[in-house]
């Protein structure tokens, strides 16, 4: 809710920010940062495993950018977790749960509604349709770990060293970046599919 606190020379009110809504803004900011960040890592992530597997860098997913937002999507169900991070066995068990059920909702649906299959774990031990498997969700729950030992709480020194003003321009840049991508690549880019 706005709060009124003054009033211009012509008698028109200007609505002040309440802290409740600055609360809530800085709020969203951080967990879009901490999406952008899973989005990032996530990228960097697929482009060194890929280089050791198949001796090649190649832009994986559907956008150009340096990301991957289905890693930012799991970065959020993964930060989610932080009331339990006093538990690193139960935390690793739900990164686990959680990264799996993302991965195979997103997989199933690119499959079933676009006809994409946009990574196929067909003959890996222990896979679902070839959307999700042992390898993946054991590495991504290692990645939760990483993220709340680590990532997380650096991440968090450096936003809260950073005035507000800078992280609300950072977030409106990466908002701008991302839908311009998401309309570049809906037009032109033909994703890697298997």
């Amino acid at each position: 809710m706005l709060e009124y606190k003054s009033e211009t020379a012509i008698g028109a009110e200007i609505p002040e920010i309440t802290s409740a809504q600055r609360i809530t803004t800085e709020k969203l900011c951080y967990l879009f940062m901490i999406f952008m960040m899973g989005c990032f890592v996530g990228w960097i992530y697929e482009e060194i495993f890929y280089f050791f597997t198949e001796g090649m860098l190649r832009n994986r997913g559907l956008l150009y950018g340096p990301w991957l937002p289905i890693y930012g999507v799991g970065a959020l169900g993964i930060y989610a977790l932080k009331p339990i991070k006093r538990n690193p066995v139960l935390l690793f068990a739900l990164c686990v749960v959680i990264t799996g059920v993302v991965e195979y909702i997103i997989g199933f649906a690119g499959i079933q509604l676009f006809g994409l299959r946009l990574w196929d774990y067909r003959g890996l031990f222990l896979n679902i349709s070839g959307i999700i498997c042992f390898r993946s969700v054991i590495s991504f729950g290692i990645m939760g770990l990483a993220f709340h030992y680590f990532l997380e709480p650096v991440g968090e020194k450096l936003y809260k060293k950073t005035p507000i003003i800078i992280i609300k321009k950072v977030c409106l840049l990466l908002v701008a970046l991302i839908f311009i991508d998401c309309i570049m690549s809906f037009l032109f880019r033909t994703p890697i599919t298997y």
